[in-house]
């Protein structure tokens, strides 16, 4: 009962800290929860090694001991955006945004409830994105509130009771309840009043597009895995499914969002290979695919430049409505390795790689939309390494960098635009072994 309610109040604390995230870096999503994970480019379905691990694979948990971890991730993306031509002064500018120093907690824990069956929870930021730009590059178009600020930010946050049972000795499968959290805000979207549905239905401007201040949606979802161990447990073999997570509506933002306010966080589903090369040299690989394309919101074509401009109806091709515009996001299929090395009993070094297509295309007018939410990052470094000065203590510390890269491509107003982008974060986690 002590452990639950010491996993209880943190589960809370994390909750509370997590609205700081804004950006991620897997389309939506971070490349990899807790800290080890992180410094091994995100590897964790078939190589779980804390209490955080079973937000991507619940039934890794059972092989895991003991343990609460908590920690936090302090995360400097770079973000720049143009809309217009770059031959010239206006339109052509690129600005950059501010919102960039984010600090990012997690926790979690595991406890092994009898042989069969062990227990775990975990409070994650599962992910997000946005920006904050000083200068509103769309009504730079039109002439007027120029120095409006623009952007959005969008926050998810999750927590995840867990269970594994174990089918036999080394197989394992699990489920965890996902509950999540999501916080958005959107402003200087003025420009865009006349894409919405209501605007096309009765010509009046929509109240709830942007500028509305913070609005909240609440959901759940499950997460399935499984987990094995063979040939004396040198090789592990994962598989984990998440669904679709089922959000409340922002009904501050429901002329904005298709299917007036709804945001889905998509589906995604992972497999993954764990190598022991020696008996202290681990390799791991992941292999994830996120389904953007079944959210509307997300999936959804904005207003590009090859067939869907302006609104042509109320439900047709407009913000807001049933099959409105959306961001144009395609699914997304992302790749991990990592190495582990115990150098020590109380040293390990990581070191991992993560490559994710940008699920934007800026060949079809895209960048549009995209320029507040940025997500342009496709290759990413990590390092990583935990010191364990006794038997029940450990520390972790992790270095993730995004690589700059930028997205350039026509776009319905301003001729041309252009969103580019590169991350820096760096993460520390501690660690109790019961």
């Amino acid at each position: 009962m002590a452990y639950t309610k010491r996993l209880l109040a943190c589960a809370l604390a994390a909750s509370v800290a997590a609205p700081s995230l804004s950006f991620a870096t897997n389309g939506m999503f971070l490349i990899g929860y807790g800290t080890k994970s992180r410094g091994m480019g995100g590897v964790a379905i078939a190589t779980p090694q804390d209490g955080i691990s079973g937000a991507v694979n619940p039934a890794g948990i059972g092989f895991v001991e003991d343990r609460f971890d908590v920690g936090a991730d302090f995360f400097v993306p770079e973000a720049k955006s143009r809309l217009g031509s770059p031959a010239g002064p206006g339109t052509g500018a690129t600005y950059k945004s501010s919102a960039n120093r984010f600090v990012m907690p997690a926790m979690g824990g595991v406890y092994k409830f009898n042989r069969k069956l062990s227990v775990g929870f975990s409070a994650i930021p599962a992910g997000g994105g946005g920006s904050r730009y000083n200068f509103n590059l769309y009504n730079n178009l039109t002439g007027s509130n120029v120095n409006d600020t623009l952007g959005v930010n969008l926050m998810i946050m999750q927590m995840n009771p867990t269970a594994a049972y174990r089918l036999k000795k080394n197989n394992y499968i699990g489920a965890s309840l996902v509950m999540s959290i999501q916080t958005f805000r959107a402003f200087g979207l003025d420009y865009f009043s006349t894409f919405t549905s209501i605007f096309n239905d009765t010509g009046q401007f929509p109240e709830n597009l942007t500028n509305r201040g913070n609005d909240w949606a609440y959901g759940a979802g499950v997460r399935l895995g499984w987990m094995g161990r063979f040939f004396d447990e040198r090789v592990s073999l994962g598989a984990a499914y998440t669904s679709r997570i089922y959000m409340t509506k922002f009904d501050k933002y429901r002329d904005l969002f298709a299917e007036k306010g709804s945001l889905d966080t998509p589906e995604n589903f992972g497999a993954g290979i764990g190598i022991k090369i020696t008996p202290k040299l681990l390799f791991g690989a992941d292999v994830t695919h996120t389904l953007y394309s079944n959210v509307r919101s997300i999936g959804n074509a904005s207003a590009t430049t090859t067939g869907n401009g302006f609104p042509i109806g109320p439900d047709e091709n407009s913000l807001g409505a049933t099959d409105g515009l959306g961001f144009g996001w395609s699914d997304q299929t992302v790749y991990k390795v990592g190495l582990a090395y115990e150098h020590t009993p109380q040293w390990t070094y990581r070191a991992g790689w993560n490559y994710g297509k940008s699920p934007i295309d800026e060949s079809n007018g895209e960048v549009l939309f995209s320029i507040v939410a940025p997500a342009t990052v496709q290759n990413h470094l990590t390092l990583g390494t935990s010191y364990r000065p006794s038997k029940r203590v450990e520390w972790s510390f992790s270095y993730v960098h995004a690589f700059k890269y930028e997205q350039e491509g026509p776009t319905l107003i301003g001729d041309t635009g252009s969103i580019k982008m590169y991350q820096n974060s760096v993460g520390a986690s501690f660690a109790y072994k019961l």
